[in-house]
This record gives C-alpha cells, structure tokens and sequence, in this order.
C-alpha cells in the first residue's frame, strides 16, 4: 500500500492539473464567445486553418481578406487603422499556430489564450529561476498571478499575441546557456527567429559572448537549428520568404500607428524631435555596444545582467514598439527585484510588494483614464520599459559584484 502512495499522488496531481488546464479552458472560451476579438492571433489562426485544410499559402491575399470579413464583415480599409489581417510571421512559427488551426475559432482561441496564461506563469517561474530568487510558495503564486493579470500580460492573452512564447524561447535559451546546454540553447534561439522583432539584439550578443568563451555548441546549435528549419519549411512552400517579404512591405504602412519609444520620448518636442531622435539612437546604439564589450569574456552573472539590459533596449531600438511585447522585460524586472530584496531583505521585499501592486493598479489605472475607443494612447508605452532601464542601472553594480550564489556556481 505504501509503494504506491507516490504513483497516486502522481495520479492526483496529474488529474488536478489536468482539471484547472479545462476548468480555465472553459473559462476562456466563454470570454472568448462573449468578447470577439484576439485579432493578433485570429491572423495567424486563419492563416494556419486555410493553410491546412484548404492548401492555400497563408500569405495568399484570399486568407487576408478571410481575415478581413472576419473581423470587420468586409475588406478592412487599412487608410484608417482598419487591421488587414496579414500572417506576417516567418512559415516555421506554423510549428505554433498549425495545432490551432485544426479548431474551429472560438476553441481556438480558448485554447490558445489558455497557452499564454500556461506560458506566461512559465516565464516568471523561469526567471525567478534564472536569477536564483527563492520565494514562499505563496509568494511565487502571487507573482505568477501578477505576471497574468497586469496590464502588459493580460492585453498579451486577450488579443492573442505570440510575445509571451518568444519570451519564453528567449529565456528559455538564457537559462540553458546558464546550464551550459549550449546545443539546446541554440534551438531555442533558433525557434525564437518566428518574431525576429524581439530577438534581433538578444541573438547577436548570446553568440558573440559564447564565442568569447569558445562555446561553439551554442553557435552551431543555432546555426543548424535554423539551417533545418528553413529547409523543412521551403520543402512544405517553397517561396514564402518572397511572399512574407511583399507582406512586410504592405504591413508597415497601416501598422506605424505609434512608432518607436524614441519617437515617443521626443514627441514633447516635435522642434527639434529629429535632432533629439538622431541623438538618443546614437546614444543607445552606443551604449549597447559598450556593455556587450564590457560583458566579452566575463562570467554568467554579468551575461545576464547584459542579457536583461539588451531585452529592454530592444523595446528602445525597434522601429514600431508593442506593449504585448514588454513580457520579455519580465526578467529584468525579476532581477532589479531580486537585488532589493537581498540588499534590504525584509525592506526591500516591502519595496517589491508595493512596487508590483503599483505597477498593477497603476498600469490600469493608465490605460482606462488614456484609451480612446479600444486603442491604447502613446501613454501605456512608456512606464515599463524606463523602469527597467533606470533599475537595471540601479542595481547593476551589486548584481554584477555581489556574492555567487549557487544557481552561478560557474560563475568566475
């Protein structure tokens, strides 16, 4: 009977597990059926859904328009903001989309709002992880909830975005390079080019720190993760590099609607706005470049405070910034959070409660004093991504020098 206590406790958290995934499932899909929308996955679900039962080249301007009379009842009018539906997304992201697209919408997207929500607890359990934070269980639960249901995750799970898995990729790889699983690292990496927006800045620097460290796995790994997954994919179509690139062209002109954050900073001024705008790209470019240098050869904890710092200036440094895309800022919020709380122990544990219940009510508070209609104004852009800038300053000094902790026993 005592032998197999433990096969039934296993037994018991499966089917709890299994219970909470449907009961939230259940959960989504009648938000789902209730609130239309989750327009930045329905592109993507059409796209997968026409691809694999219809046979048509989800870049085809017929799957378009299938989204356009989905959400609008007619051809969107993208002189007006009006989304055009357009998949967008490199063909080996089907590895992610193509499993929704054999449901019917609704389910669909039940289940892929469920995925996120999965994936979004997943990424703060990672980060916490990475930065070697140990909480109560009540704590880390308070923080998954967070990381669910503030601002920046909840608009990521209502409209359906893909960021909270690219996040997850990217950390996912940074904690295996902290594992010295450098192979899998660059098929994370690898995975990561579906939303290359976001991992344009990370991707250089991990490579070029592993060369620093003749960590050759890692640079093959990508290499030849995304050698095989280009490959597989012209096998299945063979010119959809040329397709998403007439996409792309068409894309940028109705999505420019906010612009980069460096627009934004220098909007207050629009006098002098180019020179200003010119200045801060100078300066951010520069100063990345510098703590790549700076971070050349050096140990794990110093990769990954550049690490965190290269995620945030991503937001700072692409041409057309999304809010969904802040849930790759996660762990440089960790971090700046993990340092107060062992700086201050129990002070700056205060300091981390008050600053996440600030940021939850206060990051809402925003958006429904700000919006217009169902459009987000240039206001919710700018708290995160300059608080994990200035944090990350902050604390860059103890993080760096402090103490090795046992996650970096390799550390130097």
């Amino acid at each position: 009977m005592y032998r197999n206590r433990p096969t039934l406790i296993l037994i018991f958290l499966i089917a709890l597990i299994v219970s909470g995934l449907a009961g939230l499932t259940w959960a989504n899909y009648r938000f789902a059926a209730q609130n239309p929308g989750g327009n930045d996955f329905l592109a993507r679900w059409v796209g997968a859904h026409k691809w694999l039962l219809e046979g048509l080249s989800p870049y085809d301007p017929r799957v378009s328009l299938a989204t356009q009379e989905m959400i609008y009842g007619r051809p969107a009018d993208p002189t007006v903001d009006e989304d055009v539906g357009y998949f967008v997304y490199p063909l080996p992201s089907m590895l992610f989309f193509a499993p929704f697209g054999l449901f019917d919408y609704p389910m669909a997207r039940a289940l892929w709002m469920t995925t996120l929500e999965v994936v979004l607890a997943a990424l703060t359990l990672l980060s916490l992880r990475l930065v070697g934070w140990r909480l109560l269980p009540w704590q880390t639960a308070l923080a998954i909830l967070f990381s669910v249901l503030w601002y920046h995750g909840a608009r990521t799970v209502i409209v359906g975005q893909f960021a909270a898995i690219e996040a997850l990729l990217i950390v996912g790889a940074l904690m295996l390079v902290q594992r010295e699983q450098d192979a899998l690292a660059g098929f994370l990496l690898a995975l990561g080019i579906s939303k290359p927006q976001m991992l344009y800045l990370i991707l250089p620097f991990a490579l070029l720190w592993a060369y620093s460290h003749r960590r050759f796995w890692l640079i093959w790994g990508f290499l030849g993760s995304s050698l095989g997954l280009l490959l597989i994919s012209l096998v299945f179509l063979p010119n959809w590099p040329l397709q998403m690139i007439w996409q792309l062209m068409g894309y940028t002109e109705y999505s420019d609607r906010i612009g980069s954050l460096i627009y934004l900073l220098t909007a207050p001024l629009p006098g002098i706005q180019p020179q200003l705008r010119t200045g801060l790209l100078i300066f951010f470019w520069s100063y990345l470049l510098v703590e790549w240098a700076l971070a050349w050869k050096k140990g794990p904890r110093w990769f990954l405070w550049t690490a965190c710092m290269t995620l945030v200036l991503t937001n700072f440094l692409t041409a057309r910034t999304a809010t969904t895309n802040y849930v790759m800022m996660i762990p440089a919020l960790v971090l700046v959070f993990e340092v107060w709380a062992d700086r201050w122990e129990k002070v700056g544990l205060g300091l981390v409660w008050a600053a996440m219940a600030l940021a939850f009510f206060g990051l809402w508070a925003l958006f429904i004093a700000t919006v217009q209609g169902n459009l987000e104004q240039p206001a919710m852009y700018l708290p995160l991504p300059l608080f994990c800038l200035f944090g990350l300053w902050w604390v860059r000094w103890w993080w760096i020098r402090a103490p090795l902790i046992p996650a970096d026993e390799h550390a130097e």
